[in-house]
Formats: C-alpha cells, sequence, structure tokens
C-alpha cells in the first residue's frame, strides 16, 4: 500500500484552505500535515512536518510566496513546492520556477488540475497550468514548426533534454543518465518550458514529435 503524500498548505484564505483539505480528502492518497496564512511560519512547519508537498500562494498575509519558496528550496531541497495562486502577471511563473516552485497553478483551475500538477510533482516533473501560460501569451507549442526541426531557442544540452523527457524520464532519471543534479535537471527542464510555452511533459513530448527532435540522434552524454 503507497503512503499518502504529506501536503503542507501556505495560503491566506481560510476558505481555500478548508476547499483544498476537502478536495485532498475526497481523492484519497494524501494527508494535510498543516496549514498557514503566514510565510514566517512556513520553513518552521516544513521542518516540524516534514511534508511531501508544499502548496503555496505568492500572497501570503505577511511575505512573498516567492521569498518563501526561495526560502523552503535553500533549506529543504527534496520537498515539492507547487504555487498556487490567484493571479498571474508578468514574470510571475518565471519568478516562482526560479525560486524552486517544481509548478504553478491558479486558484480558478478546476480541482482535478490541483490533483493533476501534485501528481505530475511528486513525479519528479514540472506543472505549469495551461490558463498561466494562455494568460501571459506565451507561444502555442502545436505551432511549433514541422521542417527544420530543432528550436533554435534551445541549446544542444536543451534539446537532449527534451528528447529525454519525451521518453517519459523524470529529473531523477536525467540527472543520473546526464551525471548532473537533480536541481539541475529541473532547472533546464524549466528553462525549456519557459522557452516554448509549454506546461506539462506531454506538450514537451508532443513538441519533441512535431518538431522531429525525437528523430535526432542522441548527444555524449560526457
Amino acid at each position: 500500500m503507497h503512503k499518502p503524500v504529506r501536503v503542507l498548505v501556505a495560503e491566506d484564505h481560510a476558505l481555500v484552505r478548508q476547499g483544498i483539505q476537502l478536495l485532498l480528502e475526497a481523492a484519497g492518497g494524501f494527508e494535510l500535515t498543516g496549514e498557514t496564512a503566514s510565510g514566517a511560519e512556513v520553513l518552521g512547519l516544513v521542518a516540524a512536518r516534514s511534508p511531501d508537498l508544499l502548496l503555496l500562494d505568492l500572497a501570503l498575509s505577511d511575505s512573498s510566496g516567492i521569498e518563501v519558496a526561495r526560502k523552503v528550496r535553500r533549506a529543504h531541497p527534496h520537498a515539492g513546492i507547487l504555487v498556487v495562486t490567484g493571479n498571474v502577471y508578468p514574470g510571475s511563473v518565471d519568478q516562482s520556477l526560479q525560486a524552486g516552485a517544481d509548478g504553478f497553478l491558479l486558484k480558478h483551475d478546476q480541482g482535478g488540475e490541483l490533483l493533476d500538477a501534485i501528481r505530475t510533482v511528486m513525479s519528479g516533473k514540472t506543472y505549469v497550468s495551461p490558463h498561466a501560460v494562455r494568460s501571459l501569451h506565451m507561444p502555442d507549442p502545436r505551432r511549433a514548426p514541422h521542417a527544420t526541426g530543432l528550436s533554435p531557442s534551445l541549446t544542444q544540452r536543451e534539446q537532449q533534454i527534451v528528447r529525454m523527457i519525451a521518453g517519459g524520464s523524470s529529473n531523477q532519471s536525467i540527472a543520473d543518465q546526464l551525471h548532473i543534479s537533480v536541481l539541475t535537471a529541473r532547472k533546464h527542464r524549466q528553462n525549456i518550458m519557459l522557452k516554448l510555452g509549454l506546461h506539462n511533459g506531454a506538450e514537451i513530448a508532443a513538441y519533441a514529435m512535431q518538431s522531429g527532435l525525437t528523430r535526432a540522434p542522441q548527444l555524449p552524454t560526457g
């Protein structure tokens, strides 16, 4: 029997916290380890409760969620961080991922998408809400060019990682194969998603097929 995913919620509004709790209880397989509206309390709660995942609002009662994410990532590098926010603004997704978040979701997304985002992050991958992508007018990956193959915006290492993601590799698997840290693998994945305007591994895989990356030869891993 699988252990439940331990979740800590840092959210400014009590009703939203209660809604998340009800959703997780109904879905099953989750354990709410704590909740807070205060950014100042988050680091201590993560240390005391050892959650697998932190659901983090960007606008807490006393601090910025971006700074909280940065502190949690430094102190607890293996904890998952999923930003759940009410507003998306230019730079919000980029800033969140750069601060160490593994995913970005909007509060007006459906409950099922929250569960999908949690499962994606807990599998070692990155998730960005498609609504956030559309709100920021990021390029549509389905319109990627088919003829020339490799995107000029991606480095050779990023192209290599796109192929690995298309093959189903998690951040841990990519790190092991390329002899890099998991944090570096996560950063590469996040940079690829931001450059191409993608929000999950399935869209990266679709982009790889459309652009011909899956047919390109593998680069050396050394």
